[in-house]
């Protein structure tokens, strides 16, 4: 039998800490991929252009079309915390981050 510790709310702020750190000095030949931690039916890659705005796209897995991610969301962003807002909204901060 498995069992879970409770997340501390510092582990949710820490992580979000990491990813703006990694937000902020990512190049335009940098991305980063997030996904749930859970299930991988979600993820979100983002990129920062010239202008240094971020890019964001939400990729979901549709299991019931033969296309393997459908209903590509793509926003752009000013900031690296109205990132963490959006990956936050989408994840509820269960996430993990690989970059590119």
């Amino acid at each position: 039998m498995r069992y879970h510790k409770k997340k501390k709310k510092k582990d949710k702020k820490g992580k979000a800490d990491r990813l703006a750190k990694k937000l902020q000095t990512l190049d335009i030949d940098e991305g980063v991929r997030i996904e749930e931690s859970s299930i991988q039916a979600k993820k979100i890659f983002v990129n920062k252009n010239a202008s240094g705005i971020f890019v964001v796209q939400l990729a979901v897995n549709n299991q019931k079309s033969s296309a393997i991610y459908d209903n590509n969301d793509i926003k752009y962003f000013d900031s690296a915390d109205q990132v963490i807002e959006f990956v936050n909204s989408q994840f509820d901060s269960r996430f993990t981050v690989i970059e590119y």
